[in-house]
């Protein structure tokens, strides 16, 4: 096992059209970059049905030990918990069974796992079986296994039927674990099971879970294991799928604004995650409207996915004047340290530099959140915005805190202003253009 995230009509459609082909390129080669790979089975894309997908099912040894499948009995979808479980009397998800959870957007996949009262380990088993004879040799591929929650490690353990193909330990961390492993000639009929438990002298165990099964020809070997869910802090990734590759949906909102940058020839371009994708095009065009003010916003972006798609879009093809940058929230919210942010946004400064060397950029501080100004997070963002104010130099890149307009004089966070505690409403982006007007104005006659 391996552990290792101005033109013309004609012009603009020559533009568009490159920048399709090159996306379709990327996406390939980040799937596969060592050879030929066929995909047979995608755990992530599974694990969302209600259903179980054919060949798919969801495990606990529920009457023995791991890797005795004799007593393994099935996890069945509970409407009421939205989850994988056993269900108890009243309906809900029995808190003694392993259970993976699809509560937000039937994506986010926390599985869970115990010991149980006799000290045996129950592990949640997503088990795989071969509808037809492989070809070539089976890996489990793109694995990403993150445990934030359990100190003493999560069990890690891959089978083929009951025999056990490796086992680890994966630790308490910010990052996601990454693994593949070569599971050899398999054939039809053969079960793979990815088995999740308490580490071994733990009592719970668990975490967020996403692997592929490929098969690939004897003596090939596919690429590294992808970053799904933590994308490398010093790399460029876009936002991936169960499956490794590019989010199609992704990849269409990239490719909708790159479009669009090229039609409208931008002068003033707004980017950064779901806060600035909220900005209401409405106030953005009555205030600056002469400008042709485009939004870059994709919502849950991380600096590193917006570096992906600065080094990947169109600000070479229209020659901004002023890039507004908001981004780190997401960041902060997975662990990293405001150095760490610090260091990714300073990084994306350089590349949207490279990508528009005659454009100011103009860095907003990363905004308050929660209910009130005191919670423990907006410490981290203070500690990171007096970071991030020391990357501006005030000839072609600036710095602008709007964060306190949008705190209440008693330090409180109005949900008029933050309805979920993150998001700026209406209200919200009223205060912030008050505030940033001024100094956009300048940037954009001087």
């Amino acid at each position: 096992m391996i552990f290792t995230p101005r033109h013309s009509c004609s012009a603009k459609r020559k533009n568009i059209f490159r920048f399709a082909v090159t996306l379709l390129l990327l996406s390939g080669a980040i799937a596969h970059a060592d050879g030929p790979g066929k995909t047979l089975a995608v755990y992530g894309d599974a694990a969302v049905a209600k259903t179980p997908t054919p060949g798919w099912s969801f495990l606990w040894n529920a009457s023995g030990r791991i890797g005795d499948s004799k007593g393994y009995s099935p996890l069945s979808y509970i409407e009421k918990a939205r989850a994988y479980g056993v269900m108890d009397e009243n309906g809900a998800l029995k808190p003694d069974v392993p259970s993976h959870n699809m509560s937000r957007d039937f994506f986010f996949l926390d599985i869970s796992a115990m010991r149980d009262k006799e000290g045996i380990a129950r592990y949640y088993i997503a088990s795989f079986t071969l509808a037809e004879d492989p070809a070539g040799e089976v890996w489990v591929n793109n694995g990403n296994l993150r445990n934030k929650s359990f100190r003493e490690g999560t069990a890690l353990e891959i089978y083929v039927n009951d025999k056990l193909k490796s086992q680890s330990l994966c630790k308490q961390d910010r990052f996601a674990t990454v693994f593949q492993e070569n599971l050899g000639r398999l054939k039809k009929g053969d079960a793979i099971r990815v088995a999740i438990g308490p580490g071994e002298k733990a009592h719970q165990g668990g975490g967020r879970l996403f692997f592929t099964i490929e098969e690939y020809p004897a003596g090939e070997k596919p690429a590294p294991p992808i970053h799904i869910l933590t994308p490398p802090v010093n790399g460029a990734n876009p936002q991936l799928g169960a499956d490794g590759k590019i989010q199609a949906s992704y990849a269409a909102k990239h490719q909708a604004q790159c479009e669009a940058l090229l039609a409208n020839n931008s002068e003033l371009v707004f980017i950064g995650d779901s806060i600035t994708a909220r900005w209401p095009a409405e106030l953005l065009q009555e205030k600056f409207g002469a400008f042709r003010p485009a939004n870059l916003g994709i919502g849950g972006d991380w600096f590193q996915n917006v570096l992906w798609r600065v080094q990947n879009g169109v600000l070479d093809k229209i020659h901004p004047e002023v890039i507004v940058l908001l981004i780190g929230t997401n960041n902060i919210t997975a662990g990293l340290t405001p150095d760490e942010v610090t260091e990714g946004i300073a990084t994306l400064l350089k590349a949207i530099q490279e990508k528009a060397p005659a454009g100011k950029i103009l860095l907003i501080g990363i905004l308050p959140r929660g209910e009130s100004i005191k919670e423990e997070i907006n410490e981290k963002i203070r500690q990171t915005n007096a970071k991030l104010a020391l990357l501006a130099d005030n000839k072609r890149i600036f710095y602008l805190d709007v964060g306190d307009k949008l705190v209440e004089p008693d330090g409180s966070i109005s949900r008029e202003v933050m309805p979920d505690k993150l998001h700026v409403a209406a209200p919200g982006f009223a205060r912030w253009m008050d505030t940033m007007k001024p100094t956009l104005d300048k940037l954009l006659n001087e």
